[in-house]
């Protein structure tokens, strides 16, 4: 029996979620905002993983090594 092809599905872009919020400035203190991008030993998480846009996952590692 011959396969059936089937339907290719894109995948859904990521939208950067403080390019959203239009975020000029990402808080060190606001620890529940910079929660979702940290794994459980503090690092950073990947861009693609989070979905962060360079220029707010540069100013995310800024706020982590302050904090």
């Amino acid at each position: 029996m011959a396969k059936t092809s089937t339907q290719q599905r894109g995948q859904k872009k990521k939208v950067c979620q403080f390019c959203e919020s239009e975020a000029d400035y990402i808080d060190y203190k606001n620890y529940p905002l910079l929660k979702p991008h940290l794994d459980y030993f503090g690092n950073i998480r990947k861009r693609f993983h989070t979905g962060v846009c360079l220029h707010h996952q540069k100013m995310l590692k800024t706020a982590v090594e302050r904090a």
